[in-house]
């Protein structure tokens, strides 16, 4: 509250933050994160906050009136967000791997800090998967970890994060990503098929130092990471770098971002 007077509105959240890590049934706590949320203009996680305030305590109108108040900017902030992921869903489909870059850049930056961790790491994975597809290894491993970092139990995060550092001939830390990837998910035969061409190019690759040839590294049949099981209907294949996980679907397929309920 002293931070929130101050308008120092980062700090507030901070410390809202760690009232309800404390007590997550204490209303006032989610009130607090609310506001703060609703001055770093974050209008989705306010929503959310102030929601749950008012489950907590239905007496506390305030809440559920901020809520009111700023669900339409929400929803519209979502909206803008969703079509920019499912346009670059579209122009990776046709092959327009830079139009598909572009166009998941347009979906994270209009979202900011609206989007809740497991779209984070989805819209990060798939523009991962859209710069590997793009030969461009070095983003393609920035976007993969930041998606690890988001949801550090998907194994496609894990997958995508060892395409990038294969493509980069950083052999045993992308042999290490594909076994944080089986780690999670045993039965991918794909990803179990990839680290073991990834050892066996560990053992060939020219000692550190020495000049490398640049492009992409040949990669088993169809080109990409695949996995002989398929997600829910509208996601994808584990580990696919081809198409990127967009859609609906529980196993990896992105979903479009909103507050909790």
């Amino acid at each position: 509250a002293v931070y929130a007077s101050l308008k120092e509105w980062n700090l507030s959240l901070l410390h809202a933050s760690k009232c309800v890590d404390l007590d997550p049934h204490f209303a006032k706590g989610w009130s607090r994160m609310g506001a703060a949320h609703e001055q770093l203009e974050q209008f989705v996680k306010s929503v959310g906050a102030y929601r749950l305030c008012h489950l907590l305590d239905p007496d506390n109108m305030n809440a559920a009136r901020a809520a009111e108040r700023l669900e339409p900017s929400a929803g519209a902030l979502c909206s803008a967000g969703a079509a920019a992921a499912v346009s670059g869903a579209e122009a990776f489909d046709e092959g327009e791997h830079k139009a598909a870059v572009a166009f998941i850049t347009a979906a994270i930056t209009t979202l900011g800090g609206h989007f809740f961790t497991d779209t984070a790491a989805q819209l990060f994975c798939n523009r991962a998967a859209a710069h590997a597809s793009d030969n461009n290894f070095s983003l393609a491993l920035l976007d993969a970890a930041q998606a690890v970092l988001q949801r550090p139990r998907w194994p496609q995060a894990h997958a995508l994060k060892g395409r990038a550092l294969r493509g980069l001939r950083q052999y045993d830390l992308a042999a290490a990503s594909y076994r944080a990837a089986l780690a999670l998910d045993p039965s991918d035969d794909g990803v179990s098929d990839l680290l073991c061409v990834c050892l066996r190019e560990a053992g060939e690759a020219p000692a550190r130092g020495a000049p490398q040839v640049g492009g992409e590294l040949p990669l088993p049949p169809g080109g990409a990471i695949r996995s002989s099981k398929r997600t829910q209907r509208g996601g994808v294949e584990v580990g696919d770098s081809k198409r990127p996980c967009f859609g609906g679907g529980t196993g990896g397929g992105c979903s479009s971002p909103h507050p909790p309920t």
